[in-house]
């Protein structure tokens, strides 16, 4: 009983933080992920943004999940990244958790992704907040 009220719990936590965010202002374009050491994997993201204007500051997750909708992980979009409008920006985690080795093994038809936007700065100042 214990284990199936943690399950629902845990669903309804996962379906509020779904909902508090964007899809559509970056997509990915492509990603790819190397062995960059022992346990430790390198992947590449490429995004592509459809916002309106120029964006500044990000609060941003990049998502991975299997064929069968398992989780693999997600990894941060750089705070930071400056993306002009219609414009490309690569993540590069050098030292992306061990988990992300699945990568490595999965072929690329069997991975999903997808951004998630919690919050955004764009360069004239305004903020949007999911």
């Amino acid at each position: 009983m214990l284990r199936f009220l943690l399950a629902i719990t845990l669903g309804a936590v996962a379906g509020e933080a779904a909902a508090g965010c964007n899809k559509e202002l970056l997509n990915v374009e492509g990603w790819s992920a190397k062995s960059a050491a022992e346990f430790r994997v390198k992947v590449s993201i490429d995004l592509r943004s459809t916002a309106p204007k120029p964006i500044r500051i990000i609060e941003a997750l990049v998502y991975f999940r299997d064929a069968l909708d398992g989780e693999i992980g997600s990894l941060p979009v750089e705070r930071d990244a400056h993306i002009p409008v219609g414009g490309s920006y690569t993540r590069v985690m050098k030292s992306a958790p061990a988990h992300f080795d699945r990568l490595l093994k999965l072929r690329k038809q069997d991975v999903q992704t997808h951004v998630c936007v919690f919050a955004v700065l764009y360069e004239d100042g305004t903020k949007e907040i999911f």
